[in-house]
């Protein structure tokens, strides 16, 4: 050319593979999109008390949690037992949220298991937890089962059987107040 500029070959259009490829991302994509929030319907009972699917779901935000959660150690060689608060080993805000998920509890009871046998010497602690939790206002009820050893628990996607099952019906209080009795 004389002028100094050079033709370009018009772009080749994408092949039928890359077409096919491109498309069944984009329905992976927007089908998982879709689907993943409502994998709370896959777990029995009410999501806003298991937690079961409550993550990433479409319902953040409609339910209002208070707790009061002990740990109770217990070394079974020799009966000894420790009660731990998660204050003691979480900041403020991480004890807050710890004792309103059983997710959290579960993974908090782990990282229990590993102090005691590291600090304390006591390899295979046993973990039980009491944790009285109000949901939305109702009177505060056993989240998590006490009998349970959660140190023989590991995280996973099946449905958590000791969650214990929400057994409180809401009921709205005749005079509302801030504070609520956490006890059960």
């Amino acid at each position: 050319m004389a002028d100094g500029y050079q033709r370009l070959a018009p772009p080749r259009p994408p092949s039928a593979l890359a077409r096919r490829a491109l498309l069944s991302f984009i329905v992976v994509w927007f089908g998982f999109q879709i689907l993943f929030p409502l994998r709370h319907l896959l777990y029995p009972g009410n999501p806003s008390w298991t937690e079961e699917g409550h993550e990433f779901s479409w319902m953040m935000k409609l339910r209002d949690k208070k707790a009061d959660i002990e740990f109770t150690l217990i070394d079974p060689a020799s009966g000894e037992q420790w009660w731990a608060e998660p204050i003691d080993f979480l900041l403020p805000h991480q004890a807050r949220k710890v004792g309103t998920r059983p997710d959290l509890i579960l993974q908090y009871a782990h990282y229990l298991e590993r102090v005691w046998a590291e600090e304390f010497g006591v390899p295979d602690v046993e973990i039980r937890v009491r944790a009285c939790v109000s949901l939305n206002g109702r009177p505060a009820a056993l989240l998590i089962d006490p009998e349970r050893d959660l140190t023989e628990i590991r995280r996973g996607f099946r449905h958590a059987d000791w969650i214990l099952p929400l057994q409180v019906p809401f009921e709205r209080p005749p005079n509302r107040t801030r504070r609520r009795d956490l006890s059960c």
